[in-house]
């Protein structure tokens, strides 16, 4: 099998980029593996068995028109018949290419991942890529407010880590509107102190004090994408800024990343009296929340 990966990226050092490349994309030809099970003479209609392969692809992250990422879950189908598969570093650098590339919409960036991946693989039948929802399940609307839709087209983004962008609600003649909520942005990019490889993951903010404005932990959560910082220095710049920014009376950031070589890490970090925040009208927090990919 080695023949076919001697100029693939698999097993080398490599740098994040941040510029769109489908060259980055790298074939491998089905005949290498198959020539194993002698087949590598056979045609499509020959073969004893139908079939595609499956991907899932839990870290594809664009910016739409006005520069705001879109974090998404990516199934891909490539027909088994077709004379190449991609090697999965490369497909992982290639979309890593995506992330700061802007798109009209999704179903540009949908049709231009589709178109490159064709290329790749060869074969008349193109892949089949859809877009699955980042949101699980167990964060339901009614326990949870997802804020990546929240942030304000009007004010250019910024990648660079800025913790100055997060603000609390403007007070009202009544004085600080104080609540106690639980907010999840999905968006979380940063990268590894070692690698230099994208690490993905969700934030999930519980805390009692004035209301955090939604818009600015939006915009402070994409301002991480450059950030280096292994996950647990990541959770601690969070919890760190919002206590400095917003001065919440009670506050909890547990930061839920994919998995790495099997092994997820999720940070929790909370003030002394967090314990109250298990108190009112929300209930307790799930300890273990499966985020999409984990």
């Amino acid at each position: 099998m080695a023949e076919g990966l001697h100029a693939a990226p698999l097993g080398k050092q490599s740098n994040t980029p941040e510029v769109y490349d489908a060259g980055l994309l790298y074939p491998v030809p089905r005949a290498i593996g198959r020539k194993l099970l002698k087949l590598e003479d056979k045609q499509a209609e020959e073969l004893p068995f139908l079939g595609e392969d499956v991907w899932n692809c839990y870290e594809a992250s664009w910016l739409d028109k006005n520069g705001w990422p879109n974090r998404v879950i990516l199934e891909v189908r490539i027909s088994c018949y077709t004379p190449n598969l991609v090697e999965s570093k490369s497909l992982k650098l290639y979309l890593n290419s995506l992330n700061f590339h802007r798109f009209e919409s999704s179903e540009v960036a949908i049709a231009t991942i589709c178109a490159d991946l064709h290329k790749t693989v060869g074969g008349a039948e193109p892949p089949s890529v859809t877009i699955l929802s980042v949101e699980p399940a167990l964060l339901t609307p009614k326990a949870w407010i997802c804020v990546d839709d929240c942030f304000g087209l009007d004010t250019e983004l910024a990648f660079d880590c800025d913790d100055s962008v997060l603000s609390t609600q403007m007070p009202t003649s009544d004085g600080p509107n104080v609540v106690t909520e639980r907010l999840v942005s999905h968006l979380l990019r940063t990268l590894c102190p070692v690698t230099g490889q994208p690490d993905w993951g969700s934030v999930l903010l519980e805390y009692r004090g004035p209301a955090i404005d939604r818009a600015s932990l939006c915009r402070y959560v994409c301002s991480l994408r450059r950030e280096t910082g292994f996950h647990e220095n990541c959770v601690e710049l969070l919890f760190l800024a919002i206590l400095r920014r917003c001065e919440p009376e009670a506050l909890r950031v547990t930061g839920r990343f994919l998995r790495r070589g099997g092994i997820d890490i999720n940070p929790v970090r909370c003030t002394p009296n967090h314990e109250s925040l298990e108190l009112g009208c929300l209930g307790p927090a799930a300890e273990q929340i499966r985020v999409a990919g984990q």
